[in-house]
């Protein structure tokens, strides 16, 4: 008796172990996968970073990202009559004032089953304005200048005032500023004060150094590595990545007064 029990056990045992093989689990064909829309990003370039943006100085390379993959691309840009093709490019607008609009056209294999109504083509367009950095009459002046009050988020008790200026006269002499028109932030980190020549001719200009410019975006030189870094202003805040993996990296955040 006892063993007929045994053998009944395993039966049910070897027929349960069958059923779980033989059980299949359906698969979503469709699980993870979305729709391509053809999205873009334009993008200001700074030294060797990429800021997104909607306005850019013309002095500055503008470079545009197509969002999702695809199995071709097409841009137009402009008045341009060239069709570019790369997925990601970098063009210079350096003759070019205004406003121009911006065509994409992403292609790959449709997918009908898992997005009814899908042709495989994927089109969006978009607007950006180039503006003037330094040469009149048709400067515009970079919504970056004004003062933050901020800190260094590791230490966010030590509060201070930062300045992005734009400084015009004829009193500047060209071969110390570069310009008789110009950016200088300044007291970054606070207590700053330059060793640049044009500084100690210039008293307004003792606590600061020049930047190369975007138009919500800087890259900020330094003789000290550790604050040298990339800004950009979002909205009333700005926000400095400063250092290297070497020096240590700090990261100021301020709001505009």
């Amino acid at each position: 008796m006892r063993q007929a029990t045994i053998y009944i056990f395993l039966f049910f045992v070897s027929l349960i172990s069958v059923n779980s093989r033989c059980h299949k689990t359906d698969v979503n064909p469709c699980a993870g996968k979305t729709k391509p829309d053809g999205k873009f990003l334009i993008k200001e370039i700074i030294g060797d970073t990429a800021f997104t943006a909607d306005t850019i100085f013309r002095d500055n390379y503008v470079q545009f990202n197509a969002v999702n993959s695809y199995e071709t691309v097409s841009w137009k840009i402009g008045s341009d009559p060239r069709t570019f093709t790369d997925s990601s490019f970098y063009l210079s607008f350096i003759t070019a004032l205004g406003t121009l609009p911006v065509n994409f056209t992403g292609k790959k294999t449709a997918n009908p089953t898992c997005f009814p109504g899908d042709n495989g083509i994927y089109s969006s367009s978009q607007n950006f304005t180039i503006v003037e950095q330094v040469e009149k009459p048709n400067v515009t002046i970079s919504p970056l200048v004004g003062r933050y009050k901020g800190y260094f988020t590791d230490s966010p008790n030590d509060i201070f005032t930062v300045r992005m200026e734009y400084f015009d006269s004829t009193k500047y002499d060209v071969t110390m500023t570069g310009s008789k028109n110009f950016y200088w932030f300044s007291n970054y980190p606070n207590g700053y004060a330059s060793t640049l020549n044009s500084a100690y001719a210039y008293p307004e200009l003792k606590t600061g150094v020049p930047i190369e410019m975007g138009y919500k975006c800087f890259h900020i030189y330094l003789h000290d590595s550790k604050y040298e870094g990339y800004g950009w202003l979002s909205h009333d805040t700005l926000f400095i990545n400063s250092g290297n993996s070497f020096e240590g990296r700090k990261k100021f955040i301020g709001k505009r007064l």
